[in-house]
Formats: structure tokens, sequence, C-alpha cells
């Protein structure tokens, strides 16, 4: 593996991570809102 595939490897990963942590993030928001709209 050269080091501009190691670095690519790293990134994709990296951003591959950030999208798994977003898409958690949202959906546990979109299960807590339901708080918010009950009067």
């Amino acid at each position: 593996m050269t080091r501009k595939q190691k670095r690519l490897a790293v990134i994709a990963g990296g951003m591959g991570f950030i999208a798994a942590a977003v898409l958690l993030v949202m959906f546990a928001f979109s299960q807590s809102v339901a708080y918010f709209y009950m009067p």
C-alpha cells in the first residue's frame, strides 16, 4: 500500500465514521422530537 493509498483509506474511514455518527445523532433526535410536540 503506497502512502497515497493509505492516506485515502484513512480519509475514507474517517468520513464513514463521521457519517455513521451523524446518522445515529439524527436517528436519536428524530426519536426524541416526539416529546417536544406533546402538549
